[in-house]
């Protein structure tokens, strides 16, 4: 009997140690897609969102260095800037050959001062930006009670910058109250769209503009194709920026371009306090070509059998279709007075059928949903969508649609809401071979393996190492990879954590055929984006792409990724935000640089609020624990307390 239990014990390791060896590949066609559905009362948070509610919160200024040779010989950079601190001020030199830059500085009533580490009163620390593996080096000073008013900053570089243009970045950050709320005005990014940036002063926590405070407003816009516009900012009404005088300021562009565009606004002027200040905000965001319209023409209906309804909604191909697009709607119907009800809202992964120019978009209605709303004809869709499935970004809107379907409820009684009236019904055969089950270690964006294996068991090592994926991509990763296992629960950090989530809302996998306590637990996810996307985009302008833009990182794109989020799948997520450890006699922070631009308390990639997923199980905040390695405190998937517990509640 020892042998038998040696020799079974010998094949769970040699397991483990295959699975952990193998590496994500993806799928030549995408997984099999879910039959999405949300019950009417969730169709309000179903919607798309305001993207006013979305905006970056920003206490820093990015100024963008532009070298130029003086009379002496000397390449430098020379200027003034509005200090607004009170008791901490920090400035963070960003350049890709900064090793051979000085910084110098003049506050009021002082001569020019040279920065170094011995400089008395201020700090000197190297650094770097960014998410992940992709980061960007810099040199951090602090200045403990600096003196507010107009400072002179200059850079003198000791060789002739290798380009033209801007060469780096000076960083402003200090304690002031007062931040600059900037925000795009609209989802409809598609060429040929008018698009605009609004921005406006407000307080640390609040949304309201602060009339009168912004003087002067610029937006640095550069499109995909390199070009390059500086754009005034107005506060008339007459640029998206609501009424005239009242504080929000607003510029906008006809998109012309397809491809990722970035964004810089920069304001200046006096805040409430009487100080004058300078805040910038850094925005990146996709232009796509818009490939089809939906059409004005009755949606169709066809029995499936088995109480499955086909939808086929009507559009119009405008351009090269897509294989794969994200559909969305709103089925309504009537009660026995006559009064619309609400019936479902669906969604799901779609391949469009396409006969010459005219496409159909196939979503599929169990007809228990009628039934539960006692619904009758005539019935119609509402607030129907489709998405581009790496974006979210809405290709094609329609408030509704009259739908032809001959139904009457009564053929059946439904007593309750099921799995499969919410995902679909599961693929008749397992989608893996006949293996046991296993946790899957999963890492995040530009990420190397994270999860100290020694702390679980029955694992598999998800490996997608130093990668830039969408959400939808990596989900498919994680799916191919699952497919060596007959089940998996995920254990993930970071991007990982939505990505699991998307892979278990949209797709049938190895997550649907597990048991135990916990589907996917995440740390450090940031399940509403970081304001860090954003500035790594503008920062790859002069540093190279390093890992490259992630749109669904960024709060805009985090917001209309969770639109398509049911709560039956988020409820499914048990999620760990951590933060640095707080103490009072120092300048706390988990990662020095990326301080300046996220709001306390985050762990040096994702703010606490930014973590946070609703409907789902949130397992706690724990300070002294950081994003990653090389951070103040440790690395937060170096828990191994927490581990231990996530691999004890883990499916599998």
């Amino acid at each position: 009997m020892k042998h038998k239990f040696l020799l079974i014990g010998l094949l769970l390791v040699g397991l483990v140690m295959v699975a952990s060896s193998l590496s994500a590949a993806p799928n030549s066609s995408p997984p099999a897609a879910k039959q999405v559905a949300a019950p009417p009362a969730e169709m309000a948070q179903q919607q798309l969102p305001d993207p006013a509610t979305n905006g970056i919160r920003s206490h820093a200024a990015l100024i963008p260095i532009e070298l130029s040779l003086t009379e002496k010989g000397a390449w430098q950079w020379q200027n003034s800037v509005p200090v607004d601190a009170s008791e901490q001020l920090s400035l963070m030199l960003l350049a890709p050959d900064s090793t051979g830059w000085q910084l110098a500085v003049q506050s009021p009533g002082s001569s020019l001062l040279a920065l170094d580490e011995t400089t008395p009163g201020v700090s000197h620390q190297t650094s770097s930006l960014g998410i992940g593996n992709s980061q960007f080096p810099g040199d951090v000073y602090n200045f403990a009670a600096p003196a507010a008013g107009l400072w002179t900053v200059q850079v003198t570089a000791a060789a002739a910058p290798e380009k033209s243009g801007v060469n780096g970045y000076l960083v402003i950050s200090s304690d002031s109250p007062y931040r600059l709320y900037s925000h795009l005005t609209t989802y409809n990014l598609l060429v040929g769209q008018e698009i605009g940036l609004t921005t406006r002063l407000t307080t640390e926590s609040g949304t309201e503009a602060q009339p009168g405070s912004i003087s002067s407003a610029t937006m640095r816009l550069k499109l995909a194709d390199g070009r390059t516009q500086l754009l005034p900012l107005f506060d008339d009404g007459l640029h998206q920026d609501g009424a005239a005088n009242d504080g929000t300021w607003g510029a906008t562009f006809i998109a012309d371009t397809p491809g990722n565009a970035t964004a810089q606004i920069t304001a200046t002027g006096t805040a409430p306090d009487g100080r004058a200040f300078i805040r910038t905000s850094e925005h990146v965001f996709p232009i796509l070509t818009r490939t089809l319209t939906l059409a004005d023409r009755p949606v169709r209906s066809r029995d499936l059998g088995d109480g499955r309804i086909q939808l086929n909604i009507p559009a119009d191909l405008l351009a090269a279709s897509p294989t794969q697009l994200l559909a969305s709607t709103e089925v309504w119907g009537h009660d026995a007075a006559g009064t619309a009800v609400p019936i479902v809202w669906l969604s799901g992964m779609v391949s469009p059928q396409q006969n010459g120019s005219r496409l159909t978009l196939p979503l599929t209605l169990d007809s228990r949903w009628i039934e539960l709303a006692g619904a009758h004809a005539p019935f119609e869709l509402r607030q129907i969508r489709v998405q581009d499935v790496d974006t979210a970004v809405p290709l094609s809107q329609k408030e509704s649609l009259p739908l032809n379907l001959n139904y009457t409820s009564g053929k059946q009684t439904v007593p309750q809401i099921t799995d499969d009236m919410l995902m679909g019904t599961a693929p008749a055969t397992p989608l893996a071979p006949d293996s046991a089950g296993v946790l899957m270690l999963i890492h995040g964006y530009c990420s190397g393996g994270v999860w100290p294996t020694a702390d679980f068991s029955q694992y598999a090592v998800f490996a997608d190492f130093n990668q830039n994926r969408s959400h939808n991509q990596f989900a498919q990763l994680i799916d191919s990879y699952g497919d060596n296992f007959s089940s998996f629960g995920a254990v993930a950090h970071s991007q990982g954590g939505a990505a699991s989530l998307h892979l278990y809302t949209y797709y049938w996998s190895g997550l649907d055929y597990s048991s135990g306590n916990r589907l996917i637990q995440s740390v450090g996810t940031p399940y509403q984006g970081t304001a860090l996307a954003g500035m790594i985009a503008v920062l790859g302008e002069i540093f190279g792409v390093g890992c490259g833009t992630n749109f669904d990182l960024t709060y805009d794109g985090a917001s209309l990724w969770l639109s398509g989020i049911p709560s039956w799948a988020r409820s499914r997520v048990y999620y760990h935000t951590t933060a640095f450890k707080d103490v009072w006699w120092r300048y706390d922070y988990c990662h020095l640089a990326s301080d300046l631009f996220l709001s306390d308390p985050d762990d040096g990639t994702t703010e606490r609020w930014a973590g946070q997923l609703s409907g789902a199980n949130n397992l706690g905040h724990k300070s002294g624990w950081c994003h990653t390695n090389g951070m103040r405190d440790p690395a937060q998937y170096n828990d191994h307390t927490r581990n231990a517990n996530m691999n004890a509640n883990a499916n599998r």
